[in-house]
């Protein structure tokens, strides 16, 4: 019988709690720091793409390989059957799930549930059961899951709101750098419209060398607020636009860092948990796929030599006392590069809530022990009616991970593939969201191309 996992939960619990026989609440609201962002601050235009959102708000699902044997998962649907037999055959699935009794597919996972009666009397209930304590761990926190704590009667293990907003601001993270003398990469940080011309005017320099400059909002997320700009009349067309909406608004407040564009080698993305005594623990650092700004996933383990791990160890514990200081404990994730020289820029920003190597922490540490490789991967799907999950495995045959082998695909996160489907004969982008765990790097990209082959076979024709 394949062991159930429960030393991560059970870590996770004694960081946040100070105890171990409590019952976590996951709530996976994915995408929160859309409700971090100010009012009052003007921003560039963000490009919406369809029913993306859809299927972001489907992403809950990676919890059940996240929460421990005695813990509860809240979903937006209850998962499919053959795919959480896969699970427990692996070790994971063996927390109790809750679902909405109707899945909203617009709105994310907390609101949906704040329209659903029935779950929050069950989790009323819960918060009454006098046997175990419970508590809500979300992905982050919102004032939206403020209200779904007060409103269950669960309280939360993590931070408030406020706490989340400010240790999460990309300003924070430059100004936390400066503070602690970590290596950061030349820009700045801009509340107003003056700050961004005067940022500019400093940095200008690096276009009239050939390089490039980088604005960002420092409360964007997955690759949304992010402007790349090449040359000078490109800054220009973004303050027009900034300018126009000043003279509606009558506000010229914004909140954007400016930065030099560094080449890189590769992305990367290391995570810490800080506990309530203000203990740090360093949980390691893989390499982040990422395109265009969007994640797409992570490669283990990471190509750092051990001197350049040591500059992400050090700054890693520094970061972490610094935000338990500034009131935050907790998962929190850096973003870093290695640039083309070997240098290791340590904090590009930091995202103080669950990220996604998070999800992938306890495949990790039962599937991939050192000398095993893991790429965590989303496949993008294109279709014109419902795949069922049976027919993708049937398809995918021995690709899929075999724990007795202890190779193959291991499928984190079924639901997304279909979330933005409407109606049989109209075409939709579904992902596919996985972990390729193989005996070298080489078997890694043959099994990731053997993949992307039979979904390619899959792409609108089943």
């Amino acid at each position: 019988m394949t062991t159930v996992l429960t030393d991560f939960s059970s870590k996770l619990k004694w960081a946040l709690t100070g105890l171990h026989n409590v019952t976590f609440i996951y709530l996976n609201n994915f995408e929160v720091e859309e409700y971090w962002s100010e009012q009052g601050t003007l921003k560039l235009p963000s490009l919406s793409i369809g029913t993306a959102a859809d299927v972001v708000n489907r992403m809950e699902e990676l919890g059940i390989f996240l929460a421990g044997e005695n813990d509860v998962i809240l979903l937006k649907r209850l998962p499919d059957q053959g795919f959480m037999a896969d699970a427990q055959a692996s070790g994971f699935g063996r927390a109790r799930c809750i679902a909405a009794a109707d899945n909203e597919p617009s709105i994310n996972i907390t609101a949906n549930l704040l329209q659903c009666p029935r779950t929050l009397n069950e989790l009323q209930e819960l918060s009454q059961n006098t046997e175990t304590q419970t508590y809500l761990v979300p992905f982050g926190t919102s004032e939206q899951e403020e209200d779904f704590s007060r409103i269950t009667g669960i309280p939360l293990a993590v931070p408030s709101a406020n706490v989340f907003r400010k240790v999460n601001d990309k300003g924070y993270s430059r100004r936390l750098n400066a503070e602690l003398g970590i290596r950061q990469i030349p820009g700045v940080e801009c509340s107003s419209l003056e700050e961004l011309e005067s940022g500019f005017v400093k940095l200008k320099a690096v276009l009239d060398q050939g390089g490039r400059l980088i604005l960002k909002d420092s409360m964007g997320v997955s690759g949304k607020g992010i402007t790349v700009i090449a040359e000078e009349g490109r800054f220009r067309k973004c303050m027009n636009l900034l300018e126009k909406q000043a003279s509606k608004k009558g506000i010229r407040t914004i909140n954007y860092v400016l930065e030099q564009w560094i080449d890189k080698t590769c992305d990367l993305n290391y995570q810490i948990l800080i506990d309530r005594s203000g203990g740090v623990e360093f949980l390691g650092v893989k390499e982040s796929l990422v395109v265009q700004g969007v994640h797409q996933g992570h490669l283990m383990p990471s190509r750092l030599n051990e001197s350049q791990l040591e500059v992400i160890r050090d700054a890693a514990m520094r970061i972490g006392a610094a935000l338990y200081r500034d009131g935050y404990y907790g998962i929190a994730g850096m973003d870093a590069i290695l640039d083309q020289d070997g240098t290791v820029w340590p904090n590009l920003e930091i995202n103080a809530r669950f990220n996604m190597s998070t999800y992938q922490t306890n495949i990790q540490n039962q599937w991939i022990p050192e000398g095993m490789y893991g790429l965590a991967k989303k496949y993008t799907i294109r279709l014109d009616r419902l795949l069922e999950y049976g027919v993708l495995r049937s398809k995918l045959g021995k690709l899929l991970f075999s724990p007795e082998r202890g190779e193959g695909l291991m499928i984190n996160n079924f639901a997304t593939v279909n979330a933005a489907f409407r109606k049989e004969g109209t075409l939709y982008s579904g992902r596919l969201y996985g972990v390729i765990i193989a005996s070298s790097s080489e078997q890694l990209r043959v099994i990731d191309e053997a993949v992307e082959g039979i979904l390619s076979s899959i792409n609108e024709v089943l």
